[in-house]
């Protein structure tokens, strides 16, 4: 064989390891980015997921799961059915009207499980029901179906921000101002200048977007970077809330679009 065929074969077969070797070299970069423990690492967690058997507590086991004194366990059992008691009295209207909407809304679903750690969630979910509806909201308080007012610790926005009033009456104004020109789709209404001018002022930013959400707000980021930037990976956080597809981190996105500039 002509050393310089030889040569041009060596070096096809060269650039061939290198165009099969790359995919890879990407591949073992991604997962060294990725968070080393299975939440990082979706896929293998899915699939070791699906190889473990579930299991659940019975009452048996329920109250000394850790191995507890038949007496502490005893103790356990009868607090918890104390505290059942109290919650099936002091919960009775939310609960109702929860399990009536229970088996059509696959959201409900899925939040009431992932909540208590699976071994103890049936009966968890079964005798410590407080329902999920509330009928209204004040200052910094929920009030539930059956009356009862709780300090909102979960979704936050009547403890951390303003309270629930300040949003009520913001809702109010609003809904007054706009009241003359109702649902139109597609047209503007003139308080939107206003409100594009006092953003870019207060951002420092040169343009506003406007969507319905956070959740649509990020994806939209997201796919601007992607579009802009020309890659194929993002940062996700598994188990995010803001994003029901591509869960991403909107500071990523943000300084992807700030790199093409």
């Amino acid at each position: 064989m002509h050393l310089n065929t030889m040569i041009a074969l060596i070096g096809l077969g060269l650039a061939g390891v290198a165009l099969l070797l790359r995919p890879l070299q990407l591949r073992i970069q991604l997962s060294r980015a990725k968070h080393p423990s299975l939440s990082g690492h979706a896929r293998i967690g899915r699939a070791l997921a699906a190889l473990l058997p579930f299991y659940e507590y019975d009452e048996a086991r329920f109250f000394c799961a850790d191995d507890a004194p038949a007496a502490v366990a005893e103790q356990r059992r009868a607090a918890f059915a104390w505290l059942a008691a109290l919650y099936a009295q002091r919960f009775a209207q939310s609960v109702r009207l929860t399990q009536e909407v229970q088996n059509e809304m696959a959201d409900l679903q899925f939040t009431a499980r992932y909540r208590v750690p699976f071994q103890f969630s049936r009966l968890v979910r079964e005798r410590l029901n407080a329902g999920v509806f509330v009928a209204a909201s004040s200052g910094r308080q929920t009030i539930d179906m059956d009356g009862n007012r709780r300090y909102d610790l979960t979704g936050s926005y009547g403890v951390n921000v303003f309270g629930y009033d300040f949003y009520k009456e913001c809702i109010a104004r609003g809904s007054e101002r706009v009241q003359a020109l109702g649902p139109v789709l597609g047209s503007y209404h003139p308080v939107t200048a206003y409100n594009v001018h006092r953003l870019r002022e207060i951002s420092g930013l040169d343009e506003i977007s406007f969507h319905m959400s956070g959740t649509e707000a990020v994806m939209q980021a997201v796919r601007l970077a992607r579009y802009h930037t020309r890659r194929n990976y993002l940062v996700r956080f598994c188990g995010a809330y803001h994003g029901w597809w591509a869960m991403c981190s909107l500071a990523w996105a943000i300084q992807s679009q700030r790199a093409t500039h």
